[in-house]
């Protein structure tokens, strides 16, 4: 008998009501621009937690049966901490042994039906106008209810389930998803067994539950699975998606993957492991430079630089191309890319003097201020902000890790401020050609101004070094830093010294 390894799946683990369940036990491949990936579906089924129960947003209590399932998948540990921030030795050991790296886990959650079927059951004999949806008639023979009476009822039984969505990513669930709730059946035969409300009273309260929730998950900051752009034709579930009236067929479901999986491959800014990325500093070599304070968490300074250094890292002009916005590394973060913003690609020349430039003691002292662990550079890149483009603020983090943003002027007039997020003026970059500025990007919040004369900067994304490896210069394109910085992933990418072999395994040092 011969035995042929597939791979190591990536879980995505789909919690919630009976829509979960088509979903159930799926081995899949994803091609993401050339890249093709292996995954597996885990699926729990809750009849009981709906949208009202999910989480008593008071005292941040979760239904017992939503726990009692992430338990079972081990996404939490006994004591109610997320599996993924573990640091015993079976999670470490095992992630080295495996080269697999820790994250948190990809968890879609299909809650709110039930709270609708529900509702439905109040609403026999009733109708509503639903705003700039002239597709769904309403039925003036019906008692009449006001629109802004059913949106209140509908935030009040989502609200529970917004705020626990909240609570749960601040608890360290960066890549939950949530999947829209699903389109309505026409066939008013299947569906008359569970409801006699009209079918455009059922659409139409579908449609503003989705509204809510994606307003709410915009807020928080998680993607929202809507797939009723391909299953829907006229507002309603078009019939090869249809499976018995309420539920949806597989064909529906690989829909629903694919979106899930680009969606995964979108949202990776913010997912990083804050938890491995502190024992990382704990655990990184101790740098031997002067020390150098930082104000509100910010430092800055003036290097040395030559005409002919500044020259070669500028590169031309031609090489200067827009923000790449697809992401085929779920392993690494990129943020949504900024309008406007250009980024060269560094050969190898580039990364020779960017690595000479950076060695200098005036370059360490200055990317090493106000912290007492060694950083390596994960993200080299030159980038352009044109005369004439709209200034572009950067993306920030949550939470501060070790994770440090350094900018270096190269040409041009234009300016690079530095605040709070309260708005607060922290710093601006000197004008003069060789100006670097270091901060936490988690502190101050980053705007470029392209001025009369644009703007060209060196980029430098820094992490924790881990003992006896290198200060490395690499070039990641649109990556900033791996989100395990132990394990990852860095096939195609070129760095100075260069890498030996395609993936990045460090072996971290068991705390528990």
């Amino acid at each position: 008998m011969n035995v042929t390894l597939l791979g190591t799946p990536s879980p995505i683990y789909l919690i919630g009501e009976s829509h979960t369940l088509i979903f159930r036990n799926r081995l899949f491949r994803a091609n993401v621009h050339q890249r093709e990936q292996l995954y597996m579906t885990r699926t729990r089924y809750l009849p009981h937690v709906l949208a009202q129960n999910f989480c008593n947003p008071s005292v941040r209590a979760y239904h017992q049966d939503l726990l009692d399932a992430l338990r079972a998948e081990e996404l939490l540990r006994a004591d109610l901490t997320p599996a993924h921030y573990s640091l015993d030795g079976a999670t470490i050991s095992g992630a080295w042994m495996e080269q697999r790296a820790i994250l948190a886990p990809a968890m879609v959650l299909c809650i709110g039906d039930l709270d609708l079927h529900h509702l439905l059951n109040q609403f026999v004999g009733y109708d509503f106008e639903l705003p700039d949806t002239p597709i769904y008639a309403t039925d003036y023979t019906l008692q009449p209810v006001a629109y802004s009476t059913v949106l209140a009822q509908l935030e009040k039984l989502l609200l529970p389930f917004t705020e626990g969505m909240r609570h749960l990513q601040a608890f360290g669930f960066s890549r939950m998803l949530v999947h829209c709730i699903p389109p309505r059946s026409a066939d008013e035969a299947a569906t008359a067994r569970w409801t006699k409300v009209p079918k455009a009273v059922r659409a139409k309260l579908t449609v503003l539950a989705n509204q809510i929730l994606a307003r709410a998950c915009a807020d928080i900051g998680l993607p929202f699975i809507d797939t009723w752009d391909i299953l829907c034709e006229h507002g309603y579930l078009r019939t090869e998606f249809d499976l018995d009236g309420t539920h949806l067929t597989l064909a529906a479901a690989q829909i629903s993957l694919e979106r899930i999986v680009t969606l995964l491959h979108q949202h990776t800014w913010n997912a990083q492991n804050v938890v491995r990325y502190q024992h990382a500093q704990n655990q990184a070599e101790r740098h031997g430079y002067a020390a150098m304070a930082t104000s509100d968490s910010v430092a800055s300074g003036q290097l040395s630089l030559s005409p002919t250094t500044a020259a070669t890292l500028l590169g031309t002009d031609h090489d200067y191309q827009p923000i790449a916005a697809e992401n085929t590394r779920p392993d690494w973060a990129a943020p949504t890319a900024p309008n406007g913003l250009r980024a060269a690609t560094p050969g190898d020349g580039q990364l020779e003097a960017a690595l000479t430039l950076l060695q200098t003691d005036a370059a360490q002292t200055l990317l090493h201020a106000g912290i007492d662990y060694a950083l390596t550079c994960s993200n080299y890149r030159t980038v352009r902000l044109d005369a004439g483009q709209a200034a572009c603020t950067l993306a920030t983090l949550r939470q501060s890790c070790g994770i440090r943003k350094a900018w270096l002027r190269l040409e041009g007039s234009g300016q690079l401020h530095l605040h709070s997020s309260s708005g607060t003026p922290l710093h601006t970059l000197d004008a003069a050609v060789g100006s670097m500025v270091l901060y936490d990007p988690a502190a101050a919040v980053c705007t470029l101004e392209a001025g009369t004369t644009g703007l060209t900067l060196l980029e430098l994304t820094l992490i924790p070094r881990a003992v006896q490896q290198p200060f490395r210069v690499i070039s990641s394109a649109q990556y900033q830093f791996p989100l395990d910085p132990f394990q990852y992933s860095v096939e195609n990418m070129a760095a100075v010294p260069p890498f030996e072999g395609s993936q990045v395994c460090l072996r971290a040092i068991t705390m528990q």
